[in-house]
């Protein structure tokens, strides 16, 4: 071990990694090995995809429509930047990411709001799932699983682009924190604390 501490950083780090993984490898039971399930999905990279390029511009005769990009990636793992919008009344296990600062005044303005076309809807499962994620403001980072195709939502609204989330480590705060989620009950009106 003594001639070790003369080995190069980058060889040490890689000789570490590797009984690291080398020890991990040890201790699984000898069927997860081979399971190609969530560890991998996890660790696999995702694709960045920004919320200006959902739809293509100008809007034309037709209406929106979605870009090749943005269909390529149905149903694989993708990064999204975006702002979390402020509602007054958020929905248990499910947000909103926008391109801009959204608030939505649902108690006063109804279903008149002004979501932009290119909103994430970005569904929790898990023990978060019945949860509401407190709102902060800034750039938020989701990583998930992109699904595609108008659906109603829980909340009432309809959706075209939806993010699966499988935990809250997908979930990157603005102040590098972790995402915080909290009961319903715990929620006032109007705002997130």
């Amino acid at each position: 071990m003594k001639h070790f501490e003369n080995w190069p950083r980058v060889a040490r780090y890689g000789v570490l990694s590797f009984l690291a993984w080398l020890a991990g490898c040890a201790s699984q039971p000898a069927g997860e090995a081979s399971r190609p399930a969530a560890s991998l999905r996890q660790t696999k990279p995702a694709a960045e995809l920004r919320l200006s390029e959902f739809f293509k511009l100008p809007v034309g005769p037709r209406g929106l429509e979605p870009t090749d990009k943005l269909r390529s990636l149905a149903g694989k793992r993708v990064r999204v930047h975006g702002y979390l919008v402020q509602e007054e009344e958020p929905f248990p296990g499910l947000f909103m990411l926008t391109p801009v600062p959204v608030t939505l005044a649902e108690l006063a303005d109804g279903p008149a709001d002004y979501l932009p076309p290119a909103t994430l809807f970005a569904h929790v499962s898990g023990e978060n799932a019945k949860k509401i994620l407190t709102y902060r403001p800034g750039s938020w980072t989701l990583t998930g699983t992109l699904e595609l195709g108008v659906r109603e939502e829980p909340n009432g609204r309809v959706s075209y682009a939806r993010l699966n989330l499988d935990s809250i480590d997908p979930i990157e705060a603005p102040d590098g924190t972790a995402p915080v989620f909290v009961e319903p009950g715990a929620v006032e009106h109007g705002r997130h604390h």
